[in-house]
């Protein structure tokens, strides 16, 4: 009989083993499941959410959310000869002052060949009784692609995450901004892409 439980004391351990590390292997994944969610959406090009917690965004802003609502407006366009469908993925937006926002514009390379570009925007706004319209230093741009370096493969499509807030000091009398985005093929040197602090050091 001790020769016929010899096996099955051996199977039971292994069993044992097997569950421990199974055991084992999925706490790891759960803990692991946050930096690999934020992984993949940088491999996919996916938007990652910023999450607010009361009146404040996580990053530490320390801009406070208001009653007060503005409508948001996104606008796009490629410039001439750029083979490039370039949509926002909202073009309107019901926004609460000092409330983070994420949203995002669509790039699809419609030619075969890899194309480097550069998007430039203006923000402008009505009602604003300032010069020009230009409310662009009330908004806190938190993730952009405006002014960047942006490789668009051939026949592809790009997701391109804008993340902003709009600061509560936004003249009272401004009801409508907008986001106007015209992307451009980039230029050796191209003038258009600014420069990080990094980069400059180098």
């Amino acid at each position: 009989m001790k020769k016929n439980q010899t096996p099955l004391a051996k199977r039971n351990a292994r069993f044992l083993w097997l569950s421990a590390f199974i055991v084992v292997a999925m706490l790891g994944v759960s803990f692991a499941f946050v930096p690999l969610y934020r992984i993949m959406c940088q491999v996919f090009k996916i938007p990652v959410p910023r999450i607010a917690v009361g009146e404040s965004a996580v990053s530490g802003a320390g801009i406070v959310k208001t009653d007060r609502v503005v409508d948001v407006r996104f606008v796009a366009e490629a410039a001439r000869g750029v083979p490039i469908r370039f949509t926002p993925t909202d073009y309107k937006l019901r926004v609460h002052v000092g409330e983070p926002v994420l949203t995002a514009y669509t790039a699809t390379n419609t030619s075969p060949r890899g194309i480097d570009g550069v998007a430039v925007h203006m923000v402008y706004s009505m009602g604003n009784q300032a010069k020009d319209g230009d409310v662009s230093r009330y908004i806190d741009l938190r993730q952009c692609f405006c002014f960047e370096l942006q490789h668009y493969p051939g026949n592809e499509e790009k997701k391109l995450p804008l993340n902003f807030i709009i600061t509560p000091d936004l003249p009272d009398d401004v009801h409508t901004i907008t986001f106007a985005y015209t992307l451009f093929e980039a230029l050796p040197n191209d003038p258009r892409i600014k420069k990080h602090t990094d980069d400059k050091k180098k």
